[in-house]
């Protein structure tokens, strides 16, 4: 179907590209008529959110889910950098902000020296799109928003400063330092397999207002004191069964609990070693989620 000005104004009237949270609508929505011979599309949960995440490659759902457990706020993928002149993607989030402009793609790409091409058939500049947009609280970095490009180490590494892939890469890099936002090139394939499985194994699916609620509960906090005591000299799922009965708890509950306590890493444990509930925790999960914090999130890159 060819794209028209009235079908791309119609898509962001419609909203896509904006919002936050549950309201934001990624720029490239899955549908069953999307396909990828290059990367295993991915449409699901995440938590915190109620709405369905879009994800191009199964390496960025991993390194959205990695984003959410290392504290952002909000993580929206395939965010569009408009190719005009439009208001800075911090006023979504700031009111304050609402007077900053970026200057958009096209003029970007005009100073680098890189084509930007039109939808076929038209004259109608791409709408590029950043693989994230992560939200972050204001103690992690005071300018909130970091901008992240997934790419795989092979790809960077092979590529020559003319590629596509490479002039994609520095689209998205001069985008986010014009509109001093701090950039991020991840290849989440580097991060620890066994981490993103024990993520995947974990993730609480539920809202944040319900996690919440949970967490700041009497009987929560009283469990997690009990497991703390325990879960480090015997097997985890006794540990976490005997604290979670001495709470009053149901089987479904204490093994609920279990998974929001290691994910929060309200008791601590490394789950870039696995997570093997027939064996100890083991101490070290704190201190993982802070260093990669600190590379992600913080100010120094």
């Amino acid at each position: 179907m060819k794209l028209t000005m009235a079908k791309l104004a119609a898509a962001i009237q419609e909203g896509r590209g904006t919002g936050t949270g549950d309201a934001y609508q990624p720029w490239i929505a899955i549908t069953r008529r999307t396909s990828s011979p290059h990367s295993n599309l991915n449409v699901g949960p995440v938590p915190y959110l109620k709405r369905l995440t879009h994800f191009l490659s199964r390496a960025e759902r991993q390194f959205g889910l990695y984003l959410w457990w290392l504290g952002a706020n909000d993580v929206r993928e395939q965010y569009p950098l408009w190719p005009w002149p439009h208001l800075h993607p911090e006023a979504q989030i700031a009111p304050r902000a609402e007077a900053r402009y970026h200057p958009g793609t096209q003029a970007i790409a005009e100073e680098a020296g890189i084509t930007l091409h039109s939808y076929p058939g038209t004259r109608i500049a791409h709408v590029l799109t950043i693989d994230m947009i992560a939200t972050v609280p204001q103690s992690m970095n005071p300018k909130r928003l970091i901008g992240i490009s997934c790419k795989p180490k092979s790809i960077v590494e092979a590529g020559l400063p003319t590629d596509r892939d490479m002039e994609r890469i520095e689209l998205d890099r001069r985008y986010c330092v014009v509109g001093d936002i701090p950039f991020r090139l991840a290849h989440p394939e580097q991060l620890p397999p066994k981490l993103l499985v024990g993520l995947h194994a974990i993730s609480p699916i539920e809202r944040r207002a319900t996690l919440m609620k949970i967490v700041h509960s009497e009987p929560y906090q009283k469990y997690v004191d009990l497991l703390q005591c325990t879960a480090y000299d015997r097997p985890a799922w006794i540990a976490s069964k005997e604290a979670g009965a001495r709470v009053g708890w149901s089987v479904p509950e204490e093994q609920r609990a279990f998974r929001i306590a290691i994910w929060h890493q309200h008791v601590d444990h490394d789950l870039s070693r696995g997570i093997t509930t027939t064996r100890p925790l083991v101490t070290g999960g704190m201190a993982l989620r802070e260093k990669g914090r600190q590379k992600w999130f913080g100010e120094a890159t």
